[in-house]
């Protein structure tokens, strides 16, 4: 079955949860099946041509400015795909590709589209940006053969806003992130940016305002906790408004250190005294996983997607509230914020299990002639590694 990626910017170690998604899922399909001919379409400027453990990346131009990138790129990317890669099952990530779910379908591609979130509630998108996301919603809907929803509230939305929909919908949520290499560790960051262990409080993020970053750093100002300094990993996409006004905070406590690769971003989640999550919308929240994974203690906005993670109720606080989150970061306990189920929400949200998810995905998608009904084999470290009981049911349909 040859399956290609449209709707990203690239992988590997490109910024983006979408990227972090792909760059988790498709090695991973790739070894759990040896049939499956997966290319990824990548955007010129952020990921080159080349192989990722058993995945193609092939670059093609794409403008980069907001509004155009994925609006040229997708259409461009399925013409090539139809010239060239004759794939059997493309694979759509987001709403905005997702507008091109009737053009994938006019060329003869069965399709495959993940909703990642309903990105037109993203402040940056003016009427018009958020009528066209909207509206490659209502197209991923009405073309996509099946759907992938990142959680149950996509779904539930998904489902009551288009009925139809209800048979090809299902939720996979993304998966805790394996532990990377530490060799690949930029181990002077602690000395560049002058952290100390245990002294500083954790934020990782793309600098756009459904992060919260914004309250966050009004709250360290005001908690402004004894000893600790406040670090933000990621970078804003081009000339972003909001992402320059939060760098105008930078001060000697508040620290942007950009994008940084996923083991040097390990070595910061180890150390931090505290991860705070304050973002008011997420598809499946990654870093939160990432976080957990490093055991680090961690405090999370209550937004939907957040309390899917399925933390205990004392790790949350209100989205948007910065007097809690002043609280919060005032407390000073911060091994009061060590969640005592992250091995088991690590265990429910195993990426092997998600793969094996989205191939059963895929050949429900495929061709008639390329269909098969043999169960997909778990992987012998899955099975041992699942949980004799769920604390909720799963949502995969």
């Amino acid at each position: 079955m040859r399956i290609c990626v449209i709707g990203l910017r690239g992988i590997p170690d490109v910024m983006g949860g979408i990227e972090t998604h792909c760059q988790n899922l498709y090695p991973r399909l790739a070894k759990l099946d040896d049939d499956l001919d997966i290319t990824v379409m990548a955007r010129s400027g952020y990921a080159p041509s080349g192989a990722f453990h058993g995945v193609r990346v092939r670059s093609l131009w794409a403008p980069r400015r907001k509004g155009l990138e994925t609006f040229v790129h997708t259409p461009l990317a399925l013409l090539y795909a139809r010239l060239f890669l004759h794939p059997h099952v493309v694979h759509l990530h987001g709403v905005g590709p997702g507008l091109f779910a009737p053009l994938s379908r006019l060329l003869g591609f069965r399709t495959v589209a993940t909703h990642h979130a309903p990105d037109y509630e993203r402040p940056k998108w003016g009427p018009v940006g958020r009528r066209v996301l909207k509206a490659g919603e209502r197209l991923l809907a009405a073309f996509a053969d099946q759907i992938v929803c990142v959680n149950d509230g996509i779904t539930r939305t998904l489902c009551t806003r288009y009925p139809r929909t209800v048979r090809r919908a299902q939720t996979i949520r993304n998966g805790a992130p394996p532990c990377p290499s530490p060799r690949g560790a930029d181990r002077d960051i602690f000395d560049r940016f002058g952290l100390q262990r245990r002294g500083y409080i954790l934020a990782v993020g793309r600098l756009e305002p459904t992060k919260g970053f914004h309250f966050l750093i009004d709250a360290f100002k005001r908690a402004r906790p004894r000893g600790k300094k406040l670090v933000i990993v990621g970078g804003a996409l081009g000339d972003d408004a909001y992402g320059q006004a939060l760098l105008r905070e930078r001060d000697k406590n508040v620290v942007f250190t950009g994008v940084q690769n996923s083991a040097t971003l390990r070595l910061l989640y180890e150390n931090t005294a505290l991860f705070v999550l304050p973002s008011s919308l997420e598809g499946s929240p990654l870093v939160a996983f990432e976080a957990l994974a490093a055991g680090a203690p961690v405090a999370v906005s209550d937004a939907e997607a957040n309390l899917e993670i399925g933390l205990e109720p004392q790790l949350y606080f209100p989205v948007g509230s910065v007097a809690a989150l002043t609280d919060v970061l005032a407390s000073q306990d911060y091994e009061a914020f060590r969640s005592a189920r992250a091995a088991a929400i690590l265990r429910e949200n195993d990426w092997d299990e998600i793969a094996r998810k989205h191939l059963i995905v895929f050949r429900k998608a495929a061709p008639r002639r390329l269909r098969d009904e043999t169960p997909v084999s778990v992987p012998a470290h899955v099975a041992a590694a699942r949980p004799r009981a769920r604390s909720r049911a799963s949502s995969f349909q």
